[in-house]
């Protein structure tokens, strides 16, 4: 008389694949609706902590379903290693998150002057949602900052205003900052107004003289004004090209006696930890600066 055996099934190992499969396209389609739609950094937080908990539990039934495959031969060992390669795309991101929140200070704010960081033009203010409150920017911020980031400092050049701004705007589009305020000094402003409008040089055969920036009249005899370094501050946003999350930055150019000072200041708008990316932020700007500079120089 034959004898049929029958193999049970492991209903935890086919549930685990549907269960990772469904968290991995939360995951992706969060990250489409950040990266390129109207989706907010903190939504997209709460979404992919709901998908890391979706592919925790996938990965336990896949545990469940590997384990009685092994001992009773049950039904379900493929749909056990499919469920695995479905759930740990979804929580390398996380572990990867969480080995950079370990390393990197606690802080969601850098600046390149630690003693007078350049003053947003508009202040950036958003709801933290269920992140609850953040601590605003303080000493000890600034000091963890130094320890962590000592090579985040002001850059100085032995050049005009005009042409460290000039430069300025060359680092910025090189680095995707795109600026949303300004607070230029009048003759810049109308010097850059008239090289971006070419004006005829002779009208009837007479030469026109270009215009020149407006300047301050003297009278004489009267004592002369004292005169005043110049600043020109330009306020920003960058997005990450990876995750979409945005990232406002001000960037300050001033004129101290012979030179030019240039100083960078970038915040997160979520959350208590940026993981570093602002430093990385401030940091490939002041070399993309100094590229521009050195450029300059050599026209």
């Amino acid at each position: 008389m034959a004898i049929e055996y029958l193999r049970p099934v492991s209903y935890a190992a086919f549930w685990a694949r549907r269960i990772a499969l469904f968290a991995l396209m939360l995951m992706l389609a969060s990250w489409i609706a950040t990266r390129f739609g109207p989706v907010l950094e903190v939504h997209f937080l709460a979404l992919y902590l709901a998908a890391c908990g979706l592919a925790g539990v996938a990965l336990l039934g896949a545990f469940i379903g590997l384990v009685n495959l092994w001992r009773v031969g049950a039904k379900g060992g493929k749909s056990a290693i499919a469920a695995v390669a479905l759930a740990v795309p979804v929580l390398l991101p996380g572990a990867y998150a969480g080995w950079l929140y370990k390393s990197h200070p606690k802080i969601h704010e850098v600046t390149s002057d630690l003693s007078d960081p350049p003053a947003w033009i508009r202040e950036p203010n958003y709801d933290q949602l269920w992140l609850g409150p953040r601590l605003t920017a303080d000493t000890t911020m600034r000091q963890a900052q130094f320890v962590a980031y000592p090579g985040l400092i002001t850059h100085r050049y032995d050049a005009s205003l005009d042409r460290v701004v000039k430069a300025l705007r060359e680092a910025a589009a090189d680095r995707r900052i795109r600026f949303v305020e300004e607070d230029v000094p009048t003759a810049i402003r109308e010097r850059e107004q008239e090289e971006a409008v070419p004006q005829p040089e002779v009208l009837g055969g007479i030469p026109v003289p270009r215009r020149r920036p407006s300047s301050v009249i003297t009278i004489p005899g009267a004592a002369l004004p004292k005169p005043q370094n110049a600043i020109a501050i330009f306020q920003g946003v960058v997005i990450n090209r990876i995750t979409g999350f945005p990232y406002d930055v001000v960037i300050r150019a001033r004129e101290a006696g012979d030179a030019t000072l240039a100083d960078i200041r970038v915040s997160a708008r979520y959350g208590r930890a940026d993981l570093g990316v602002t430093a990385a932020i401030a940091d490939a700007f002041l070399k993309a600066l100094d590229e521009a500079m050195l450029g300059s120089a050599d026209e």
